[in-house]
């Protein structure tokens, strides 16, 4: 193997792909990344992987030998990114990648790539083109309600439904919900229902830019595929039924307040200075003359902030 390529071009596709790589992990080999060079089609390939998500970036290099490697994700990303601004080139000796740029030299001992996990195959011509500006919205606005909790797998996913009239995303952690509806026709089949993982969904919410308008769908019966650009993001379905959140959202519910976002974001960043670092809970004091915000933290304060400008109908809540 024997490619160069500008430090720039190198950093701006593979930075993204780190967050994929496990900091820990009974698997040695899932640390590195697979790199293949095609001299025919003058294109890199990095992929990286958890077994969960799987990220493979396609990109052009001037590649003079080809080959196929697996070597540490971490050294590489941190030589690439003290480099100087100029070509960085790469040469495979046995099993040494040297990396040079200009008076930089670096050996790195490369992994049996070998032991690599496989890389997905797709057919592509089942696809489902959606609009990435959206996509992106939706992902922006039901992520932060996902829960943490590893032993309830099924609150660690976004909930995704798709018809041919909207796409719905919904996330909870049981405690909060996040639903955003997209009213727009899709030309899809037949409607689709799935629990995606959350770490694919915010890999794709990171690359997504203003250049490319449309993301690539392949929904297959345990994994969903992602294309967008040169990114190629496969993604393992979580199995189980989500629970139905509806339930838990008042369908009669005649108190109504109206406020500037920004406003009400920072009044309420104020007076969460003060309060308690067990809850984190601030209290409201709601009527249609006053809206009132406070905060205690035992033993050194309190706050309150009023807000004069909103509109409520309602009863009376605090």
């Amino acid at each position: 193997m024997k490619f160069s390529i500008e430090k720039s071009d190198l950093q701006a596709n593979i930075q993204s792909l780190y967050n994929i790589v496990p900091s820990k992990n009974t698997m040695p080999i899932l640390t590195n990344y697979l790199i293949e060079a095609n001299s025919e089609k003058n294109k890199m390939k990095f992929t990286a992987t958890d077994l969960e998500i799987t990220v493979v970036v396609e990109f052009e290099a001037s590649i003079a030998e080809s080959g196929k490697i697996a070597v540490s994700a971490k050294n590489l990303n941190e030589i690439i990114t003290t480099l100087p601004e100029a070509i960085v080139h790469f040469i495979l000796e046995e099993d040494n990648l040297k990396i040079l740029c200009e008076k930089s030299k670096f050996n790195l001992l490369c992994a049996d790539h070998s032991q690599f996990p496989l890389i997905p195959q797709s057919d592509m011509n089942n696809v489902i083109e959606l609009d990435a500006k959206m996509f992106k919205k939706m992902i922006d606005n039901t992520h932060f309600a996902v829960s943490n909790e590893i032993n309830r797998p099924i609150f660690t996913g976004i909930y995704w439904k798709m018809d041919a009239d909207k796409q719905i995303m919904v996330a909870t952690d049981g405690k909060k919900i996040a639903e955003f509806k997209l009213n727009k026709q899709i030309d899809i089949p037949e409607a689709i229902d799935q629990i995606i993982p959350t770490k694919g969904l915010l890999f794709l919410d990171k690359v997504i830019s203003e250049n490319i308008p449309i993301v690539s769908v392949l929904i297959e019966s345990n994994r969903v595929m992602f294309t967008y650009g040169n990114y190629i993001i496969f993604t393992h379905i979580i199995e189980g039924r989500f629970p139905d959140y509806t339930k838990a959202i008042p369908v009669a519910n005649n108190n109504i307040l109206k406020i500037n976002k920004n406003s009400l974001k920072n009044a309420v960043k104020r007076v969460s200075l003060l309060a308690s670092e067990e809850t984190y809970k601030i209290k409201f004091n709601v009527s249609q003359s006053q809206l009132e915000i406070n905060s205690m933290k035992r033993e050194e304060g309190k706050a309150n902030e009023i807000i004069d400008d909103f509109k409520y109908e309602g009863d009376d809540l605090e």
